[in-house]
């Protein structure tokens, strides 16, 4: 493979531009639009020479918009090309370009038919800002195994990267039971991988499959209740860690009843520290003058002398 020195002009409906290798495509930056109205076309697309007449290897967008204000093309040759040199020009030719977890899965899926794993660490992942033998490039290789359906969660932004591992773990049917739950909402690092950690326990525990884990955990019905995204993903988590830690999250909501019970009309905030491995609660405010920290006082004052405090003390010892 090499470039010509040669540039030619050429009709910009002369150019085909849907080969595989452009795999970023579809969008026009308005800064380049207003770039190539001011100044025009500074630097030349890249094609290649077929029987079918030219087709485009890279500068797409420059493409698009020339070909909407029907101005000729400058066009930069490429000879001798195989499939992995045209997507190694297009991927050079788009190196500055942010890059996401979507538009590296894409290239990837394009590279993988035409090298080994081993080459699409040594050679791909680096030219998407990823280090050959890093945790991120395991993942992205692992996420080239998973079906076309996940994939394009991924490249959605509807779960993270973080997630290939238990993904890859799991059987199809259990993949397939806990994809309704990424499909209308976009999740965090965190409460994602929290969730799909609790759920693969709770069915390995219970030795029951994940659709019988998401319905009997209420995971199911709380897809169907309407929520806003937010409140969505706070329940679905709250729901996983419950089927998970059953007996965790009886004292966790106890311990929020009884804590609204002592705190009501006081601006003290209790909090549990250490998942009940030790009684007792840890108690906050923020005070701003001498006259919030007095009233602050006289609240615990009144706080202290509550019959519910001995409930409190009891939770995670013995029955309140």
């Amino acid at each position: 493979m090499h470039l010509t020195n040669e540039i030619i002009t050429a009709s910009p409906d002369a150019l085909k531009a849907d080969g595989p290798y452009l795999f970023w495509s579809g969008t026009v930056d308005e800064s380049l639009k207003k770039s190539l109205e001011e100044f025009g076309q500074t630097t030349p697309v890249l094609a290649i020479e077929t029987d079918h007449g030219l087709e485009l290897v890279a500068g797409y967008a420059r493409l698009a918009v020339l070909r909407a204000a029907g101005t000729p093309v400058l066009v930069r040759l490429a000879r001798d090309t195989d499939a992995r040199d045209l997507g190694l020009l297009y991927l050079t030719d788009n190196m500055a370009r942010p890059q996401d977890d979507g538009m590296r899965l894409a290239a990837l899926r394009y590279f993988r038919p035409l090298m080994d794993d081993a080459a699409l660490s040594a050679v791909i992942l680096p030219r998407l800002g990823i280090k050959a033998k890093s945790k991120d490039a395991k993942l992205f290789i692992t996420w080239l195994d998973l079906p076309e359906s996940w994939q394009e969660h991924l490249a959605a932004g509807r779960i993270p990267l973080a997630t290939a591992t238990l993904l890859s773990r799991m059987a199809p049917e259990d993949r397939d039971a806990v994809e309704p739950l990424f499909s209308g909402h976009s999740w965090s690092r965190s409460n994602a991988v929290n969730m799909l950690t609790w759920l693969f326990e709770t069915a390995r525990m219970q030795q029951a499959p994940l659709a019988e884990v998401l319905r009997t955990a209420g995971l199911d019905a709380i897809l169907q209740q309407g929520l806003s995204p937010k409140d969505a993903i706070a329940r679905l988590t709250s729901a996983a860690k419950a089927a998970r830690y059953p007996s965790l999250s009886r004292l966790q909501a106890r311990f929020v009843e009884i804590a609204g019970e002592l705190s009501t009309g006081t601006r003290w905030r209790l909090t549990q520290p250490n998942n009940f491995e030790t009684g007792g609660a840890e108690l906050s405010i923020q005070v701003k003058n001498a006259a919030q920290l007095a009233d602050a006082v006289e609240q615990l004052q009144a706080m202290a002398g509550q019959s519910a405090w001995e409930k409190l003390w009891n939770l995670g010892g013995q029955d309140d």
